[in-house]
């Protein structure tokens, strides 16, 4: 038969023990918790990135419209009644530049798809948005001009061209830019 003084250092050990084990079960529990809690950011975070490349690529093809339009305009001679805006910097891109920043974006993408996503923003930016505006404002200026001194043969010979060749041009990287989206986004699971 144990002594008292056996008994209470055994209740001490069992207390103890018991006591060690509530400790490694919090914090498994604690641990599991995180987890669940991560994996369900990055499931959210995944989610809110293929709707801002969704939200994009809409943006774009009114983009594109808009193009249509300023060239119905350059091609009508009309284009003193051209008043479109090119809003590039309304794109939406706060859940990439999130994941960009905590790193999370390197897991969902590939190399080629992060530098692909860094052009299209590249461009679909505040600077961007100015050089297209300015571009087109300068353009209208200029045929405006043309019309004002009554010189429409410079314009027909060589303002329209280089109009076209800008339309050309916004129209191919544009477009460019709404497939690598699509493409990023089918990629995404």
């Amino acid at each position: 038969m144990p002594s008292a003084e056996d008994a209470v250092y055994l209740n001490y050990v069992v207390q103890g023990f018991g006591v060690f084990l509530g400790v490694i079960a919090g914090t498994a529990v604690t641990l599991l918790v995180q987890y669940l809690i991560q994996y369900k950011d990055i499931q959210q975070q995944t989610k809110n990135l293929k709707f801002e490349l969704e939200l994009n690529v809409g943006k774009i093809d009114a983009w594109l419209d808009e193009l249509g339009k300023y060239r119905n305009a350059v091609n009508g001679d009309a284009l003193h009644n051209y008043f479109g805006y090119f809003d590039l910097s309304r794109t939406v891109s706060n859940t990439t530049s999130t994941m960009f920043i905590s790193g999370r974006l390197y897991k969902k993408l590939t190399h080629d798809q992060i530098g692909q996503l860094q052009a299209v923003f590249s461009t679909l930016s505040f600077n961007g948005e100015r050089y297209m505006n300015e571009q087109v404002t300068t353009r209208i200026r200029m045929f405006n001009a043309c019309r004002a001194e009554n010189r429409m043969d410079y314009w027909t010979t060589t303002g329209k061209s280089e109009v076209v060749r800008d339309i050309n041009f916004w129209e191919q990287k544009l477009t460019a830019h709404r497939e690598e989206m699509k493409n990023i986004n089918q990629g995404l699971t």
